[in-house]
């Protein structure tokens, strides 16, 4: 007599159910909505508020970012999110604008600031240009970070202030960025 023996065997499959925040989702330009990891894992995500994240990134698209005046030629800059300003902000200390940068990008504050120092426009420009690389470092850092663990994210008030990771903070000279939110716009408000 033989006796048979089939192996019928189940697998286990692990799903994590994550969400995003809306403005995640909103700059997220197609992210995917599940992934497999190495190890099998299914990550199913899904929008904290998908009708939030839907009324915030039509907002988002009504504001113009940048806007050519067609008569003057002059730019204006917008950000309405922290990445915005980072966008500006680079761009701006590629083509050396520090003129964008002081009348549209700063905060009032930050411009009350160097409005009192004895020669705080040339300062500022000063600033600019002899940390141009190293603020670019770390800015480009702090943007491509984020998803990363490399950035922490805290709030104080009105300001929102992004700062790099103890574990690769030492390779910049610039650690810190701040922003605040003035009337429906967020400026820069800090660099440290």
């Amino acid at each position: 007599m033989a006796l048979l023996f089939v192996g019928v065997g189940c697998q286990t499959q692990t799903v994590e159910y994550r969400s995003r925040p809306s403005w995640q989702t909103a700059l997220s330009n197609g992210l995917p909505s599940e992934q497999v990891r190495e190890d099998g894992t299914v990550m199913k995500y899904s929008s904290a508020n998908e009708h939030s994240s839907q009324a915030l990134q039509e907002y988002l698209n009504s504001i113009k970012l940048e806007e050519t005046d067609e008569v003057t030629g002059e730019l204006t800059l917008r950000a309405i999110l922290p990445d915005h300003v980072l966008k500006h902000l680079l761009t701006c200390l590629r083509d050396r604008s520090w003129n964008l940068i002081y009348e549209q990008l700063i905060s009032s504050t930050m411009k009350q600031y160097y409005s009192q120092l004895e020669d705080g426009r040339e300062k500022f420009d000063s600033f600019f240009i002899s940390n141009r690389r190293e603020l670019a470092k770390a800015l480009q850092q702090i943007r491509g970070g984020m998803g990363f663990g490399d950035v922490f994210t805290s709030e104080n008030g009105k300001e929102i202030i992004y700062t790099l990771s103890s574990r690769i903070a030492s390779d910049y000279k610039f650690k810190s960025i701040s922003f605040i939110r003035e009337n429906e716009f967020l400026k820069l408000h800090s660099i440290e």
